[in-house]
């Protein structure tokens, strides 16, 4: 059984939830809120997706960055200096 106070907190969180939506849907400033808010939410949407974007460049970048610095990595272990070097020392 659930605590009192847990369900005294559920009960006027979801009152608080229900005034909040009664508000926004059934009163004039409700809805002029809403619908200056909208503007705003889809400049927020728009710059939420260009930084997924750009998220995603920079993501390409390192993994390019990546790719070239185990490529001149590998050719850097192949290199004949080093080779002839590794055969001196063990000599």
């Amino acid at each position: 059984m659930e605590q009192p106070q847990t369900q005294l907190t559920r009960v006027l969180t979801g009152a608080a939830i229900g005034a909040a939506f009664a508000f926004l849907f059934l009163t004039k400033n409700g809805k002029q809120l809403l619908d200056s808010a909208e503007p705003w939410l889809d400049e927020v949407i728009g710059d939420m997706q260009r930084l997924r974007g750009t998220a995603a460049k920079v993501r390409d970048a390192v993994d390019e960055g990546r790719r070239s610095f185990e490529a001149v990595a590998k050719l850097a272990s192949f290199s004949p200096s080093q080779e002839r070097w590794d055969s001196e020392q063990t000599h």
